[in-house]
């Protein structure tokens, strides 16, 4: 294993899961049973053939053996099949957690956890394919809240503007999507089906209206301190 002391105390280890790789050895296996018969009489073509057919498979299978996530108190190292990455958690880290649910008739049927780490110019995906992912991002929520958001909260009493990706905030404004409002007019925010709603009152016509700009949380870096920034402590963010 890649041993990385300065990024803090080792926590665990991740590796991807090998169920799609078992359905692929079989969905293309399934042709070649009728290649049995000549790979027993010695058929060379038939036997290079079906281990065409397999090669999906065996790359599926050779990425699943090398691909690791090893998780560190302040940082990842993320190897996969070519390439390994590193980042050490910094204030400055963005990160955007992706989280699908799947239902059939109503019902939960799986839940798809992803992750995508960028700072400095580097960036690290981290696809739902891993196992242990809700475990992981509970590592980089306890940085978060123990580094990330006091050091943002002073940079927004200081009247520093944040970006958090899809909305960027400051004291006396906020943007959505390049959309912007003063900061005093936001009314609250909601999310629904994994869209962030921000509601305001505009101006328009003399009269004071409701208005509402979104964004999808996949495009939002760390949420949980926006939403500390924008959300009265009596407050919470509605969830539908």
């Amino acid at each position: 294993m890649f041993m990385a002391s300065h990024l803090g105390e080792y926590q665990f280890s991740m590796r991807k899961g090998y169920g799609l790789v078992v359905f692929w050895f079989l969905f293309f296996g399934f042709p070649n049973i009728f290649l049995l018969g000549s790979w027993l009489d010695g058929n060379t073509d038939a036997l290079l053939f079906a281990l065409l057919l397999w090669s999906p498979a065996f790359y599926l299978l050779a990425d699943r053996i090398r691909s690791r996530v090893h998780v560190y108190s302040q940082g990842l190292v993320h190897q996969s099949l070519f390439t390994r990455k590193v980042i050490k958690f910094t204030p400055a880290l963005k990160m955007y957690i992706r989280r699908i649910h799947e239902t059939i008739y109503g019902v939960n049927a799986a839940r798809h956890v992803s992750v995508r780490l960028v700072q400095n110019k580097v960036e690290m995906k981290i696809p739902s394919s891993f196992l242990h992912m809700e475990e992981m991002v509970q590592v980089l929520l306890d940085y978060q809240q123990a580094f990330m958001l006091p050091a943002m909260v002073q940079a927004f009493n200081e009247g520093k503007t944040l970006n958090f990706g899809a909305v960027k905030l400051n004291r006396n404004m906020i943007a959505v999507n390049n959309k912007k409002f003063p900061f005093d007019l936001l009314r609250s925010i909601e999310i629904e089906n994994g869209v962030l709603r921000v509601y305001s009152y505009t101006d328009s016509g003399g009269l004071f209206q409701k208005g509402a700009m979104s964004a999808e949380l996949s495009q939002i870096a760390n949420f949980d301190i926006l939403n500390y920034l924008m959300t009265p402590p009596e407050d919470g963010v509605k969830v539908y």
